[in-house]
């Protein structure tokens, strides 16, 4: 069974520039919204694509945060990665302005249960189309 095209995570959409990143942790842009969900943070905003250098509608990354080793806080990287990937439709990217990139960052915080964090996420998402619905 091949992957639907709604349900990919390709290479393009991973946030790995660090200029794309930086800006999403300095407190001083008011440009950089969040929203959370118990163990979830995601900050996000709009860049133009010709700052990110694809045409992709979406760069996101994950940050685990505190784990006990690096096995633990890889895991839960690639689970939030998976979690992203099949609940992705939750966060309709054909509403987004065709020259514009959403990059986001989902920062998981705290006690890292599976089942915890993964019910976060799929929170934080619906309040991520929440907040970029309130933006238009």
């Amino acid at each position: 069974m091949t992957k639907g095209a709604d349900q990919r995570f390709t290479r393009s959409m991973r946030l790995k520039r660090r200029r794309l990143i930086a800006p999403l942790f300095d407190r001083t842009n008011n440009g950089i919204r969040s929203v959370a969900s118990g163990s979830i943070r995601i900050l996000f905003r709009f860049v133009p694509q010709n700052e990110t250098g694809v045409v992709t509608p979406v760069q996101i990354g994950f940050a685990p945060g505190r784990c006990k080793n690096s096995v633990q806080r890889n895991r839960l990287r690639r689970q939030m990665r998976e979690f992203w990937r099949i609940n992705q439709h939750v966060v309709p990217t054909h509403q987004f302005p065709d020259d514009q990139t959403l990059t986001l960052m989902v920062l998981a915080r705290g006690a890292h249960r599976t089942k915890d964090v993964t019910s976060d996420l799929l929170k934080a998402m619906y309040l991520l189309h929440q907040s970029i619905k309130k933006r238009d």
